[in-house]
């Protein structure tokens, strides 16, 4: 179950990261709408290593 959350996550999180990333490179620096993106692909990193570090944690425990 564990590792289905995970995986789920670390798909949300690739989605996350990539259109925000995208939403960067496409407005303006210095505009609050980029640091709302900036933060969000942040975000998105962060989700996609602990998730990455679950599966990594799940599976060596199999």
């Amino acid at each position: 179950m564990v590792g289905l959350i995970a995986r789920a996550g670390l798909a949300f999180g690739v989605l996350l990261t990539l259109a925000a990333g995208l939403l960067l490179l496409l407005l303006e620096h210095g505009t609050p709408e980029s640091a709302v993106s900036a933060l969000t692909v942040g975000i998105g990193v962060f989700l996609i290593l602990i998730t990455s570090l679950a599966l990594y944690i799940e599976r060596k425990r199999r």
